[in-house]
């Protein structure tokens, strides 16, 4: 939100102000940030932050609120009645999928979860201006629902990685997991698949845990001492985990939500030049296979996890070319700056019509 979408658009010439949690980003002055504390409870991030993020958008009197978090939808309809201003929704998951696999969520509760968010979603985005989504699959959900949709992919800027991926076949010694760890991401398979991977490969992971079952699985697991885990990382770090590692793991297992999902990740990792080894869902085969970047594995079976990490351990000429491969498909087609173009049209569009 912040190093893509307010810094382009402050770059487009917007003013721009983001209401964030506190000590969660820096950057360029031309983003006036407004910080809301932290909250210890997922139920006081929802209630109580949610209501302080609505009454500093309120004060700032804006031309347009673009909100984030599924949890702010009564407050953007509220801002769209009681301001007049444009109201963009930017949908990062197709969340009625989503909360179906929501470890914290009973699993008896999921559906009816599921099916009241469902109702809400749909009802505040039909009285608001623009439903931005992350991916074309989640556009095709607010397609008849929203007044006007589109898609901006999280693909990665273009210089962002330049660093790790300048010195594409320097010493890598690990495979890295970057991103939220928990069960559906398949953090458990690659765990086990270190079993059949030699001991002097290092496995870097960094990111946090979806919950504490999760850590207190991950952390009792037999390979747990081979991990060197960084927890939640600034991006310049992540560029450095990225630096010394000659592949990275994204194997997300298949629930709906994942099946037609595109992982900032994934790009992340082509940007960096590292090989992917990623889960074999049809649209990451289309992406990882046809631009020969990468391997495809049945995400839950660590053997073929094992096996793709050992073949671009031993094979260093296909680790090459895979790693140039992937970089071109940022340069040429993955890459924020071609994004970026949409976003600033929307905004003037929606400028126009104030």
């Amino acid at each position: 939100m912040f190093h893509k979408e307010c810094t382009s658009l402050a770059e487009a010439g917007f003013k721009i102000t983001l209401i964030a949690c506190k000590g969660r980003v820096s950057g360029p002055c031309e983003v006036q940030v407004v910080t809301l504390p932290e909250m210890g409870s997922r139920i006081r991030r929802m209630l109580v932050r949610s209501y302080l993020a609505y009454r500093s958008a309120r004060n700032i009197l804006a031309d347009v609120y673009h909100f984030h978090d599924p949890e702010l939808l009564p407050y953007g309809l509220l801002l769209k009645v009681r301001t007049g201003a444009r109201v963009v929704y930017d949908s990062h998951e197709c969340y009625p999928e989503d909360i179906r696999t929501k470890e914290w969520l009973p699993v008896w509760l999921r559906g009816a979860v599921s099916w009241a968010f469902k109702l809400l979603e749909d009802f505040v985005s039909r009285r608001l201006d623009l439903v931005v989504a992350a991916t074309p699959h989640i556009e095709e959900r607010f397609k008849g629902i929203a007044r006007s949709t589109l898609t901006i992919n999280n693909y990665p800027r273009l210089k962002e990685f330049d660093g790790a991926a300048g010195d594409l076949f320097g010493v890598r010694d690990g495979v890295c997991y970057v991103g939220s760890i928990s069960i559906v991401r398949g953090f458990m398979p690659f765990l086990d698949s270190l079993d059949k991977v030699p001991q002097d490969v290092a496995a870097y992971v960094a990111g946090p845990f979806s919950g504490p079952e999760v850590e207190r699985l991950a952390r009792q697991h037999r390979n747990w001492s081979r991990v060197t885990y960084f927890g939640t990382v600034a991006r310049d770090e992540v560029a450095k985990i990225y630096n010394r590692s000659f592949a990275g793991i994204v194997n997300f297992l298949p629930a709906p939500n994942h099946l037609f999902s595109q992982p900032n990740k994934l790009f992340e990792y082509m940007a960096a030049g590292i090989p992917v080894i990623c889960s074999n869902f049809d649209l990451w085969r289309d992406i990882v296979d046809v631009g020969g970047c990468g391997i495809c594995v049945d995400p839950a079976s660590a053997d073929e996890i094992a096996e793709a990490i050992n073949r671009l351990l031993f094979d260093v000429g296909l680790r090459e070319k895979m790693a140039f491969q992937g970089r071109t498909a940022i340069t040429t087609k993955f890459s924020w700056e071609f994004e970026a173009e949409k976003l600033v049209d929307a905004y003037r569009a929606l400028c126009e019509q104030a």
